[in-house]
C-alpha cells in the first residue's frame, strides 16, 4: 500500500478488503471494491484414499459452509460475496441452481461424521497443503481445514509458499511420500469459470486432467455434448445436468464466490473492469 501511495508501483492487484476504504481516500488512486469475482474450491486428490472413494467426497458436501468460508476471505459484508454457489459463476449465462440446496441446508457435523463412517472413512490422515504468502487462499485453506476437522477427519496441515504448492500439486505419489490429499484454490469468473471447458476443475479425464485427476465418464460425455449443442437453451440444459453430476462425482466442492478488489494509480489508463488482471491496452497517461 505504501509503495502504491508513493508511486513506486502503479497497480496493486488484490489489496485486502479491509484496506480498500483507506486506499480509496487517496485522490491519486482508483480503488475498486467489485473488480472481479472468484469462486473458492476444495480440491480433492482422487488417486489415493480416502478421496478415491466418491461416497467420502459426497459426505463432505454437508461439511462445507460457504458463508463461513467467504466471511473468512472477504469479511462480514454480504454484498461482497455469494453463498449457494454451484458449478458456474453467479449471474453468468450457464449458472443454475440445480442441486444447490445440498450446500444451503444447515450444517450438521455429527451427521457428516456418521456419513463418513458409513462411506468407509477409516480415520486416514488427510494431508492439506496451504500457501503462506497468499492471504485470501490461506484464509480459505484454514477455514476449510477447520470444517473438515469438525467433520471428524484427521488432518495434517502443511503450509508452504505458493510456488511450492504449485509444484507439490503435480505430485501423484501417495500423501505420505510427497503427495497430498486436499488443496484449496480459486476459480476466476472471467471466461475460465463460465463454461465446461473454461472450468478446468470440472474436467474428469483422469491423469490427463488438472491436479487432482478425477475420472467420470458422465462428466466427460456432458462436456463433449456441450461443444455440440445447437444453441444457448441446449447448452443450459446440458449444464444443469453437469451441475447435478458435480454433486454425484464431486471432483471438487464449491466454497462460495466473492468480489475481488484492485487498486491502481489514476495515471494508469485502459484497466479493464470485471476481469482478472490483464495488461493488454494498459498505459500511462
Amino acid at each position: 500500500m505504501a509503495a502504491l501511495q508513493k508511486g513506486e508501483i502503479d497497480w496493486w492487484e488484490t489489496p485486502p478488503r479491509d484496506l480498500i476504504e483507506q486506499i480509496a481516500r487517496d485522490r491519486d488512486i482508483t480503488a475498486v471494491s467489485q473488480y472481479a469475482t472468484a469462486m473458492g474450491i476444495l480440491r480433492f486428490n482422487h488417486l489415493h484414499p480416502p478421496f478415491d472413494n466418491p461416497a467420502v467426497r459426497r459426505a463432505l458436501l454437508g461439511a462445507v459452509d460457504q458463508a463461513e468460508a467467504m466471511t473468512a476471505v472477504a469479511g462480514e459484508d454480504r454484498t461482497a460475496w455469494y453463498d449457494g454457489a454451484g458449478l458456474f459463476s453467479t449471474g453468468t449465462p450457464l449458472a443454475n441452481d440445480a442441486g444447490v440446496e445440498i450446500m444451503r441446508t444447515p450444517r450438521d457435523y455429527a451427521s457428516v461424521r456418521r456419513q463418513l463412517e458409513h462411506a468407509g472413512y477409516k480415520g486416514e490422515t488427510v494431508v492439506i497443503i496451504s500457501p503462506t504468502d497468499l492471504p485470501g487462499m490461506r484464509n480459505l485453506s484454514l477455514v476449510g481445514a477447520d470444517q473438515l476437522r469438525r467433520a471428524g477427519m484427521k488432518l495434517d496441515l502443511q503450509e508452504m509458499d505458493f510456488g511450492s504448492i504449485v509444484r507439490r500439486r503435480t505430485n501423484q505419489a501417495p500423501p505420505d511420500k510427497g503427495g497430498w490429499n486436499v488443496f484449496f484454490s480459486f476459480l476466476d469468473r472471467s471466461i475460465p469459470n463460465t463454461n465446461p471447458y473454461g472450468n478446468q476443475a470440472i474436467r474428469a479425464d483422469g491423469l490427463a486432467g488438472w491436479d487432482g485427476w478425477p475420472t467420470s465418464a458422465r462428466i466427460e460425455a456432458l462436456r463433449a455434448a456441450w461443444l455440440d449443442a445447437a444453441g444457448l437453451d441446449e447448452q443450459r440444459r446440458i449444464c444443469t445436468e453437469l451441475q447435478m453430476q458435480l454433486w454425484q462425482d464431486v471432483p471438487y466442492i464449491p466454497m462460495g464466490e466473492y468480489w475481488q478488489t484492485t487498486a491502481y494509480r489514476k495515471g494508469l489508463l485502459g484497466v479493464l473492469p470485471g476481469c482478472f488482471t490483464v495488461f493488454y491496452g494498459v498505459r500511462r497517461a
